[in-house]
């Protein structure tokens, strides 16, 4: 049981992580915050430049910085930064939910196995990253801090669930050129705007492939780009699209040449840009825990030596990035249970 001071201390490191504007490539204010607030509590901590400004956060106790168990989440939020506030049930600001509560509840649980005696130094670290709202960056890099853990136990908002996996993604630019004119004169250009409307439409009509365990693959038209004018007829479009991949992003990128093949891109001047490829992932999980398969996508696959990965978190993917993002006070406090549940199962199936 948590007790009331392990409970006003999670509040208060919860509160002043997301008191702290950290917008993807601002991450540092937060990285100090943490580099003070562990030290504090007694743990080595390691800094790890991802670039000019931007540090990775390793921590662990004493002097075996290589943990069996490694506690993991992101430090960066998406913007606009939304202040802090709070009322009986709730505490709201942006990084409320994604990821601070599961970044605050892993430390307190740690916290608490430590005043209890059931941990020791080498069994449980911290590792904290930039960058992964935007390009994974962060934890890319954290491959060079030649770690090696049993388990990895990603924060991310599941609800208190433990995530049998999550989808994997793809997502595509997909520009081309058109011919500029006077829009009174249509049959003078060629917009490529209404070729890219078409090409659109034929993505959208695809049978898109789906598996048992990971569900359908979905498509999102995020962005569209072009023209200059109403009255001129756009040269030039640009679509950003991503998938969430539920089978393979090869399966996916062959249904796409379906309706862009090579010839096609060449003689109508098309280009796909590949921004980012991942596998869906699946994940470990012990006894006790509701279940589920997760649309997001995590770091996970980012990081390449551990031996197994559970994702796991308070709080909801429903209200991340949302103006409203907000985390309930009583699941942040039972997050701290469930975290020292899931440490204490996965070391004694490490031992079995």
């Amino acid at each position: 049981m948590t007790s009331k001071e392990s409970i006003q201390q999670l509040f208060d490191f919860h509160k002043g992580l997301v008191s702290i504007s950290c917008i993807t490539e601002n991450e540092s204010p937060c990285t100090a915050y943490l580099h003070e607030h562990l030290t504090k509590l007694g743990y080595t901590v390691e800094l790890q430049q991802i670039s000019p400004g931007r540090e990775n956060v390793l921590a662990y106790l004493g002097t075996n910085r290589n943990p069996r168990v490694l506690f993991n989440t992101h430090i960066d939020v998406v913007p606009p930064y939304i202040e802090y506030r709070e009322d009986e049930e709730n505490v709201y600001g942006r990084g409320s939910s994604d990821a601070k509560g599961s970044m605050a509840g892993q430390v307190q649980a740690v916290e608490e196995l430590r005043r209890e005696g059931k941990i020791k130094e080498g069994d449980v670290g911290f590792l904290f990253v930039v960058g992964e709202e935007v390009d994974h960056i962060g934890m890319v890099k954290a491959n060079d801090l030649g770690l090696t853990p049993d388990y990895l136990i990603v924060g991310e908002p599941t609800e208190s669930r433990l995530a049998l996996g999550h989808k994997g993604v793809l997502r595509l630019n997909i520009s081309l050129e058109g011919k500029a004119g006077h829009s009174g004169h249509p049959e003078l250009g060629i917009s490529a705007i209404d070729r890219l409307l078409d090409i659109l439409q034929s993505l959208r009509a695809l049978d898109l492939p789906e598996s048992s365990y990971f569900g359908k693959t979905t498509m999102n038209i995020g962005t569209i780009q072009g023209g200059l004018a109403a009255n001129i007829i756009p040269a030039h479009a640009k679509a950003g699209i991503s998938f969430r991949i539920a089978t393979s992003t090869q399966e996916v990128l062959d249904l796409v040449n379906t309706v862009l093949p090579l010839e096609k891109q060449i003689a109508e001047k098309i280009t796909i840009e590949r921004l980012t490829c991942w596998e869906p992932v699946r994940c470990h999980a012990v006894p006790g825990f509701e279940t589920f398969v997760a649309n997001y996508f995590t770091d996970i696959p980012s990081f390449t030596s551990a031996k197994k990965s559970l994702l796991f978190g308070p709080g909801s993917i429903l209200c991340a990035h949302a103006p409203h993002e907000f985390i309930n006070k009583k699941e942040l406090i039972a997050s701290v249970a469930s975290y020292k549940d899931i440490v204490l199962k996965v070391l004694a199936e490490a031992e079995e």
